[in-house]
């Protein structure tokens, strides 16, 4: 009397039973169904049809899955997870004002959750006094309130009397956005002077981004 498999039901004939076409046909439409992983490497690749769509593949050589969407081949990821960038400004910002500028430009590939790190080194005239404030900014947004716990990286510059050279520091800001939609986006930074008398000089910022694979802060 046949039997059938524990994960696919394929039919498991026993050595009394008759062989049927049929049954051998309805097992072969199960597998075809059902094709698993395909192993390749990452030049080795098979040439499918739109019929193939959804199908995933493990390439050896770049040790991840890739996945057919019945024209072409995507990374299970969509997109690279993290992003970088870099600009040199050695801008001076006046007092009292607030300098913001772009650092990276991005592409999510999905609705997710995007983590920043930022850091930006200043200049302040040694001999006076002035206050740095950091945020960090996403598409141009990045009120106080949004930052994590509501909190600016701040810098404070103490006038040493007498000395004629610069002083240099460096601050670095975290943020998460969650929920950011699909496609480009923008981080930046939003450099916020105090009203001592001195400009400050902005001289270049670093930015790291790099998404998750959900849409909310915490969650896995």
């Amino acid at each position: 009397m046949a039997t059938y498999s524990t994960y696919l039901g394929l039919k498991l004939n026993s050595a009394t039973d008759p062989f049927l076409l049929s049954d051998f046909i309805g097992n072969w439409t199960i597998l075809d169904g059902s094709p698993g992983v395909f192993v390749c490497t990452s030049s080795s690749r098979p040439s499918w049809t739109a019929a193939q769509a959804g199908r995933l593949i493990f390439m050896t050589d770049w040790k991840a899955l890739s996945y057919w969407t019945g024209t072409a081949w995507l990374d299970c990821r969509d997109a690279a997870p993290v992003f970088a960038g870099g600009v040199y400004l050695n801008t001076a910002i006046a007092r009292g004002t607030t300098g913001t500028f772009t650092v990276i430009n991005l592409t999510c590939p999905r609705t997710c959750s995007l983590a920043i790190a930022l850091t930006g080194t200043y200049l302040v005239a040694a001999s006076q006094n002035q206050d740095v404030w950091q945020r960090v900014l996403v598409d141009g947004v990045g009120s106080t309130a949004n930052q994590l716990g509501g909190y600016r990286e701040q810098l404070r510059f103490i006038a040493s009397p007498g000395v004629s050279d610069n002083a240099g520091m460096t601050a670095t800001s975290l943020q998460v956005v969650s929920g950011i939609t699909a496609g480009a986006h923008t981080v930046g930074v939003a450099a916020d002077i105090g009203t001592y008398s001195a400009p400050a000089t902005i001289i270049g910022v670093k930015a790291l981004a790099w998404i998750a694979a959900t849409a909310v802060g915490n969650s896995l």
